[in-house]
Order: structure tokens, then C-alpha cells, then sequence
């Protein structure tokens, strides 16, 4: 379960640098046609809906690789087993919360589509982006749930 954790998590994190190079390059775009002519609209709506992707997409990697600030002054103090058992706790609870946020997530995208809502200004769909996110978030509450398991069998080990 690790390793396919792993896989999608590499495979969203490819995903999210796409899009941060699909953002930058219609920002450098835009900003050379209004030296040129006229830019192009709903250049905001577009950087928005891919900053929100690069960010859920790059969760699970981010999770994945310990690449978070983790701040353990008062919890490396306490016993090897302890630490494990606290560490799990906080891992579930993270899972909890960010799986209610996938759920709902999916939850919206459902209504988004079902309502037919479109974006202000290019009149796009918008459910394919809030899926796009909501998968994103899916796939960090896959890697929570390995580290949450890794985590109480350690804490069992020790």
C-alpha cells in the first residue's frame, strides 16, 4: 500500500508541475501580449483554478516525503513509544479532517456539475477542476492513512 501511494502520489506531483508551468507560461504570455496588443481575459480565473490544483496535486507527495514543517520540541522529549502513539493520533486526526474536506469536496463538485455552473468570466465548467482538487485530496488522505498505520505499528514494535 505504501509503494502505490508512492506512485500516485509521484504521478499527482507531475501533474501539479504541469500545471504551474501551464500558469506560468500564460502569465509570461499575457504579459507579452499586453507589450504587443491586447491580453487575452479571464487570465486571473485560469491562474486561480491552477493554483488550486498545483497545491491539492502536490499534497500527497508533500506528505509522502516529510517535506512539512514538523515541530516535535515538547514530543521528543517523551518516551520512543509515546512519541509513535502521539504522532498517530495526530495523523488520524489530520486524515479525519482532510478526508471531511475530499468528501466534501466531491460533494460540491457533484452539485457543481449537476447545477451546470460555469465561471464568471470564460463561462467554463467548473466541476472538472473542483474534482481535479478533490482527487488531490483524496490521494493525501491515501498517504495519511499509510503513515497513520505505519505509525501504530511502530508504536506496537517498540
Amino acid at each position: 500500500m505504501n509503494r502505490f501511494s508512492l506512485l500516485v502520489s509521484r504521478l499527482l506531483l507531475a501533474l501539479a508541475g504541469g500545471a504551474l508551468l501551464a500558469m506560468v507560461l500564460l502569465v509570461v504570455t499575457n504579459i507579452v501580449m499586453r507589450q504587443v496588443a491586447s491580453s487575452f481575459g479571464g487570465t486571473t480565473e485560469v491562474v486561480g483554478w491552477l493554483t488550486a490544483v498545483v497545491v491539492a496535486l502536490s499534497l500527497a507527495y508533500a506528505q509522502a516525503t516529510k517535506a512539512h514543517i514538523d515541530l516535535d520540541m515538547l514530543v521528543a522529549r517523551l518516551p520512543q513509544r509515546l512519541q509513535h502513539w502521539i504522532q498517530a493520533l495526530v495523523l488520524l486526526a489530520s486524515l479525519l479532517f482532510f478526508a471531511m474536506v475530499a468528501f466534501k469536496l466531491w460533494e460540491y463538485g457533484l452539485l457543481a456539475m449537476q447545477r451546470g455552473t460555469v465561471s464568471q468570466s470564460l463561462r467554463l465548467a467548473v466541476y472538472p477542476i473542483i474534482y481535479l482538487v478533490a482527487f488531490g485530496f483524496t490521494a493525501f488522505c491515501l498517504v495519511l492513512l499509510v503513515d497513520v498505520l505505519e505509525c501504530l505499528k511502530r508504536g506496537r514494535v517498540s
